[in-house]
């Protein structure tokens, strides 16, 4: 456990005095995944008078449906996302197919980023879809990989876009996959463009806090 503390303390420092001296974080990419279920309901206790009987909620099924939702977004807004039924599998060919239509989208949106062949993707490398393959796929195409430290609170989309994401899905049901993608869809609408630079932006106080010596 001291030895993983170390590596994202190195991780988050290096990428703090290179933002400092020179900026990058609008040439970040970032990516990760979530589980999303059909019934987001919550089950909580109610405060009920002593002749009052309680509120009925149907208890949530042992095996709910529910889909993965991809998505890569930077400080300008989603860049690409999609859905995985329970029954798929996050592969490696699923992944490198997912990473050649977002770099398809990223073409469109920034050009001159992507022309100049300077995109940084941060994301979590360690997963076990990630190979020394799709690895290398990405360096061909001209990215840089920023190392994300598995298991740590420096993602963006974890600590930012899941969040609310989350929030925004909260006590919603769907019946199905289309309604999923539907909600989704409201959800990127709801979100300026501040939204997004927020999200990347409280990086450099993530790893500046996060730089700090062990202890």
């Amino acid at each position: 456990m001291k030895i993983k503390k170390i590596g994202v303390l190195k991780c988050a420092r290096c990428s703090f005095l290179r933002n400092t001296s020179d900026p990058f974080l609008d040439q970040i990419v970032t990516c990760d995944e979530k589980w999303t279920l059909y019934d987001n309901r919550k089950r909580s206790g109610q405060w009920l008078d002593h002749d009052e009987s309680p509120k009925y909620f149907p208890k949530p099924k042992l095996h709910q449906q529910k889909v993965m939702v991809t998505a890569w977004w930077s400080a300008i807004g989603v860049v690409h996302y999609s859905f995985l039924e329970a029954s798929q599998s996050i592969t490696a060919k699923v992944y490198c197919n997912q990473r050649a239509e977002m770099h398809a989208h990223l073409q469109k949106m920034r050009p001159a980023l992507v022309n100049r062949r300077d995109p940084i993707l941060l994301y979590d490398n360690a997963k076990s879809h990630v190979t020394r393959m799709t690895l290398q796929e990405i360096t061909d195409l001209g990215y840089e990989i920023l190392p994300d430290p598995p298991y740590s609170d420096l993602s963006p989309t974890d600590y930012h876009f899941l969040k609310h994401l989350n929030t925004f899905f909260s006590d919603k049901t769907f019946r199905f996959k289309l309604e999923v993608d539907s909600t989704f869809k409201d959800f990127l609408t709801s979100k300026p463009i501040s939204f997004y630079q927020r999200g990347i932006n409280n990086l450099v106080d993530r790893w500046q806090r996060c730089s700090r010596p062990i202890l």
